[in-house]
């Protein structure tokens, strides 16, 4: 399973559940390509802060893959969801997710949303993507050891995901698992201006002027708190 969650992987995770079936048949079914079109359209909505479009977006994704009665699918199409909303430092409530994993259990799946909610002690590494089971390494090994290099290996990590939605999940969950720092704030903040993530730079902005704040470094504070205002 590989849940790097941009265009091409999305719709290769779309298809999957249907080579078998599309083997003889030369047609690959129409419903594949419109969830994997409109779970981009989600993904880019949500994160410029398109709430509204994001949500239609979203559900119309779900009404598409439910067409396959994969729910294995159906699971993954929620944990999209959950991944953007942990790049934008929001909680995510995970039952619609939790009922499809009852019916039908998936390892995977169970892996990734227990990284997602920062359950790193239950998360089975080995059935993360890459970029997500190397910091997830590196965290368990931080709780299990004080690591003086840690926040250098966890930057290094974060600077070295080639994905910049992937980049800015991990980002999400560092933050949220309290690796606040000014420097992964900052890797969060030039992703998010470069891909024109409107929503997400403000969630990051603020969490800066916060950092500024508590740092007492009032003049810092200010500066990004004007640039909250203009950007609002």
């Amino acid at each position: 399973m590989n849940l790097r969650l941009n265009t091409k992987i999305a719709l290769c995770l779309i298809l999957t559940a249907l080579i078998a079936g599309c083997a003889g048949s030369g047609d690959i079914p129409p419903w594949t390509y419109v969830a994997a079109n409109r779970l981009e359209d989600f993904k880019r909505a949500a994160l410029e802060g398109r709430t509204a479009a994001a949500e239609r977006h979203f559900q119309r994704t779900v009404e598409e893959t439910k067409k396959s009665g994969d729910l294995a699918l159906l699971g993954r199409v929620y944990l999209n969801r959950y991944a953007v909303q942990t790049a934008l430092l929001e909680s995510f409530d995970d039952e619609a997710f939790q009922k499809i994993q009852a019916a039908h259990p998936d390892r995977g799946n169970a892996a990734f949303l227990s990284f997602l909610k920062g359950d790193f002690h239950r998360t089975d590494s080995g059935l993360l993507p890459p970029p997500y089971a190397a910091v997830h390494k590196v965290l368990v090994e931080g709780q299990a050891k004080p690591d003086i290099n840690q926040r250098a290996r966890l930057l290094r990590l974060l600077g070295g995901t080639p994905d910049d939605l992937t980049r800015l999940i991990i980002a999400g969950r560092l933050v949220l698992s309290g690796h606040e720092e000014e420097d992964i704030l900052q890797e969060a903040l030039g992703t998010a201006s470069r891909q024109g993530w409107k929503q997400a730079l403000l969630a990051y902005l603020h969490r800066l002027q916060i950092l500024y704040e508590n740092r007492r470094e009032h003049e810092k504070s200010r500066i990004v708190g004007e640039k909250i205002k203009l950007l609002q």
